[in-house]
């Protein structure tokens, strides 16, 4: 998959969905307000190349009276850095292959690093991100805290960051003349609050919610002001949307009276399923340990009723055994098919000088490994002295198990 992001230096004065609607199938908006994502796939059957594509791109941003760069990478952090690096009006491509090399002589500064780390890689006489990546990759998580290895990650081209884009959809705009025009700001409460239900009314018929939303005073002699405003979370009632109308109107400075009110709601979209917590209410400091079985027991029959026959309980019948088989019973367990310790399946594959851990389809290189010793799991009694860890050039250790009857390793969890 191939992801763009546009990066705005000029607002145009229409809508960016009304802009992208024709050029991609999803956009994701930036949270730092910058630009926005989106979805830069097979795009060569219509353009012939992504350069060509970025072009056409930025033309119709031009011609809404707009500006800005576009980058084009495999991933939406590689792809904003790209067009944070394109002058005005230009397009930079990051090959797949080449996403190393396209970092290394970047600054520092431009990774997610807490400024302590900075500092002391500063100390260090490291000044770019090649010279950050070259570092040994078993000394990060030492020297420099946990915060670093997702910047060591982003160092190597490797970015864990999702697009989650969506279909870009056209603006809802709803007006009202005002007879006579309104001179002050509390003559607009009453109409926006009927133009807001009929907004609401609008977006209920597609299943939608507003998540940007904008409103334009025009006066008499023609000339307009407007004011909008993004929204972290989304609007689904009139009460909501005409509140927010009315902070905007009390932002606007119109030029003369006010002969039209239009109220737009530039984004909306349906909104992604949300699962409630299981208790009734949210555990908001560390419970004392009474309180806290008293809450796991809760969970444990909330979760029967959810997943019948495939909840565990963890029961401590022999406090004083050595071994944790010994000490902890697993209690719901039909067959041993279903015990916890029958985790993903692995591969550890040796190639001349080093070892590779294959994952889902992904290799990873292996830097360390060796026996686990520590035995805090409850695993059989014949499978706990076959347990061992790895650890990843990617900084992660993965705790594995061999399955003697399958004759293959499995992945049974990840160490801090």
């Amino acid at each position: 998959m191939r992801v763009g992001y546009l990066w705005l230096d000029r607002l145009p004065s229409v809508s960016l969905a009304e802009i992208l609607i024709p050029l991609t199938p999803a956009i994701q908006q930036d949270e730092e307000r910058t630009g926005v994502w989106f979805e830069a796939s097979g795009v060569r059957l219509l353009y012939g190349d992504e350069q060509r594509y970025g072009q056409a791109m930025l033309a119709a941003l031009v011609a809404a009276g707009g500006a800005g760069r576009l980058g084009i990478a495999a991933t939406p952090w590689i792809a904003r850095i790209a067009a944070r690096l394109a002058a005005i009006g230009e397009v930079t491509l990051v090959p797949d292959g080449e996403t190393r090399a396209f970092l290394r002589p970047l600054p520092l500064e431009w990774l997610p690093l807490p400024s302590r780390v900075l500092a002391r890689l500063r100390a260090l006489g490291i000044s770019t991100i090649g010279q950050f990546a070259d570092l040994p990759p078993g000394s990060i998580r030492r020297r420099f805290g946990t915060e670093a290895l997702v910047a060591y990650r982003l160092a190597h081209g490797d970015d864990p960051t999702l697009f989650r884009g969506r279909a870009p959809v056209e603006p809802l705009c709803l007006e009202r003349t005002l007879e006579p025009p309104a001179v002050t700001s509390d003559a607009l409460v009453g109409v926006l609050h009927v133009l807001a239900a009929q907004a609401m009314e609008a977006l209920s018929r597609l299943g939608h919610v507003a998540w940007c939303l904008r409103l334009e005073l025009v006066a008499e002699d023609g000339r307009s002001t407007s004011r909008s405003r993004y929204f972290p979370y989304p609007l689904r009632t009139t009460e909501e949307l005409a509140a927010v109308a009315r902070t905007l109107a009390l932002r606007c400075v119109p030029t003369g009276p006010v002969a039209l009110l239009r109220l737009v709601i530039d984004e909306h979209g349906t909104v992604a399923a949300y699962q409630p917590s299981l208790l009734p209410g949210a555990m908001n400091r560390i419970p004392t340990v009474p309180n806290w079985r008293q809450a796991s027991e809760r969970v444990f029959e909330r979760a029967r009723q959810y997943v019948p026959g495939r909840v565990f309980r963890v029961v401590e019948h022999c406090p004083v055994a050595p071994l944790p088989e010994h000490r902890w019973r697993l209690e719901g367990i039909a067959s041993e098919e279903m015990h916890p310790s029958r985790g993903e399946p692995v591969r550890l594959i040796r190639r001349a000088q080093s070892w590779w851990l294959e994952v889902a389809g992904r290799r990873l290189r292996v830097i360390r490994r060796g026996p686990w010793e520590r035995i805090d799991l409850w695993w059989p009694q014949r499978q706990h002295r076959r347990i061992g860890w790895v650890e990843l050039a990617d900084g992660q250790r993965l705790l594995l198990m061999w399955d003697g009857r399958d004759h293959q390793w499995r992945l049974v969890g990840r160490l801090d």
